[in-house]
């Protein structure tokens, strides 16, 4: 059944999971190593004072989360934001046969909107940005669950949260 404001069948819960988990594979394992060399660069490690022998603490190890959760963040903010402008799919979804559309809109081969990519990648991803700040990193954390598992409930176009600051929904293609 094609609910009223979608052009074809809405993604089933599972498509968009299986989907998300193919872009965190495609994405993630670049930042592993993006991480590693942050790490590597920026961390001194602990150990012990050969004159005192004393322990001295690991330093850098601020700065390091705050350079990976900022580039991360913005990682996946480009990568969801250029492919939805380029095709509405990022490669997980091309996998799973699944598009973003806008509410009402078409199924045509060209992308989102730069507006609409942008507010869809800004609410999905942006709370990473904010990773590094220790309490604020937890309630990005609690938000980012959240948001996704809204269209779990949300009737009539199961529409998670970044979806509905984007008007947009995910339909089947295939």
């Amino acid at each position: 059944m094609i609910p009223p404001g979608a052009p074809a069948p809405l993604a089933e819960w599972w498509q968009r999971l299986v989907a998300r988990i193919i872009d965190g594979v495609i994405i993630g394992i670049p930042f592993l190593i993006i991480t590693a060399i942050i790490t590597a660069v920026v961390v001194t490690s602990a150990g012990f004072d050969d004159v005192t022998g004393v322990r001295t603490l690991e330093s850098g190890a601020f700065l390091a989360a705050v350079l990976i959760a900022l580039v991360s963040g913005a990682a996946m903010i480009a990568y969801e934001f250029l492919m939805l402008r380029q095709r509405g799919q990022t490669v997980g979804k091309i996998a799973m046969g699944i598009k973003v559309v806008p509410v009402g809109g078409t199924l045509g081969p060209e992308g989102l909107p730069q507006d609409v990519a942008a507010k869809r990648a800004g609410v999905l991803f942006g709370p990473q940005l904010l990773r590094w700040i220790p309490f604020v990193g937890w309630l990005a954390g609690i938000f980012a669950l959240v948001n996704v598992l809204w269209l779990l409930w949300d009737k009539p176009l199961s529409q998670a949260l970044h979806d509905k600051v984007a008007n947009t929904i995910v339909v089947k293609v295939k």
